[in-house]
């Protein structure tokens, strides 16, 4: 009931199929295959080391190496100072060499406003021009430990009206309830 299309399709696949099982069979038999390594001393002929092994042995030997290289060279650099040299690492000493730099440079940059604010303040003066209490000292803060905190009677009265008002109304919604 096959159209003869979907004949040739299956026939190509299985064709193909057939093929790649063939190239992995070749393969794995590569792989198997004995090879012998000799290295000798080329004036004497005299064999120095001899090695036989197979593809799936060679691929075993460099993985490993390669793996064991990997580690080593992670570990290298992750306990000597060579990690200085990785990009994007900033050593302990120098962060906090920034942070004290950073925190000279905001307390001089204070130091240079109020230079300049004191020189044009002296210009004013020598040119002639007032001078107001808010351009002389702008930078000084008035300390919260300093403002004394004072009620007026008139103050006094309205809080005693408002928990008066507040008592009565607690008292009028307690009354509701109850009915």
């Amino acid at each position: 009931m096959d159209n003869p299309e979907q004949k040739a399709i299956k026939e190509k696949g299985a064709a193909l199929r057939l093929r790649l099982s063939n190239t992995w069979q070749n393969f794995r038999e590569r792989m198997h295959h004995k090879h012998r390594i000799v290295v000798m001393d080329t004036d004497t002929f005299k064999e120095t080391f001899s090695a036989e092994l197979t593809g799936v042995n060679i691929f075993t030997y460099v993985g490993i190496t390669v793996i064991v290289m990997l580690i080593l060279a992670s570990l290298l650099i992750a306990f000597t100072p060579l990690r200085g040299l990785v990009p994007g690492f900033i050593k302990p000493e120098l962060r906090e060499e920034t942070i004290r730099n950073a925190r000279t440079i905001d307390s001089l940059e204070l130091v240079i406003d109020q230079h300049e604010q004191h020189i044009r303040i002296i210009q004013d003066v020598i040119n002639g021009k007032t001078i107001t209490t808010a351009e002389s000292s702008p930078t000084e803060s008035v300390d919260d430990q300093e403002i004394v905190y004072r009620r007026s009677r008139a103050d006094s009265l309205l809080r005693v009206k408002v928990e008066k008002r507040q008592k009565e109304q607690q008292a009028k919604n307690k009354n509701k309830r109850k009915k």
